[in-house]
């Protein structure tokens, strides 16, 4: 099963992810904990591609769809959306689909973006998802391999907080590994039964 965080992600929701599984192999988890309680949720992987193709792969509707989502439109500028679905027969505008906004970006380094549209049946609260924003940083670690660090700061106390946690906890560590699968298998047939 294929989650992207875009997150980033993340969701359809109730009926895709009704059972999370196990976090995914090879997923390296450097959460913390800040003196004041709020958490920071950061994950990573080593993708066996260089940073310009890793980079292609998040930022071009082309490259997304061959990954993270059979329905997607990548508008990367600052104010632009990523507009995604998980449900194949979706299409661009749906009332459901995923929408993130771009709101900052330095080139083959990092990109930050904040929700702004999640699917009505989200297993977690919609307001607090969008008071956090997601980062996500590429570093060249040498011989064709990129370092992808998805970065969610700012989780606070309650059950709300407590529920997203959760939800991106699994599904920010789902969206590294397909990534770093795609660069393994090749591009997602969106046509076959997910499995």
């Amino acid at each position: 099963m294929r989650l992207s965080i875009l997150a980033f992600a993340a969701v359809s929701f109730a009926a895709s992810f009704a059972s999370i599984a196990a976090m995914p192999a090879g997923i390296d988890d450097q959460s913390t904990t800040a003196a004041d309680g709020t958490r920071t949720l950061r994950q990573s992987v080593v993708v066996a591609a260089p940073v310009a193709a890793v980079w292609t792969a998040f930022t071009t509707t082309e490259g997304y769809l061959s990954w993270a989502m059979p329905v997607a439109n990548v508008d990367f500028r600052v104010g632009g959306i990523i507009e995604a679905s998980y449900l194949r027969g979706a299409r661009l505008g749906d009332a459901n689909n995923i929408r993130n906004e771009i709101i900052a970006f330095a080139p083959e380094r990092m990109f930050a973006i904040r929700n702004r549209n999640v699917p009505s049946d989200a297993p977690f609260d919609a307001a607090t998802f969008q008071s956090l924003h997601t980062v996500v940083l590429f570093d060249d670690v040498g011989n064709g391999r990129t370092r992808v660090t998805i970065v969610q700061p700012g989780y606070a106390s309650g059950e709300n907080y407590a529920k997203l946690w959760s939800f991106f906890e699994w599904g920010n560590g789902a969206t590294l590994a397909a990534l770093r699968d795609r660069f393994v298998n090749g591009a997602t047939d969106w046509s076959k039964p997910r499995t």
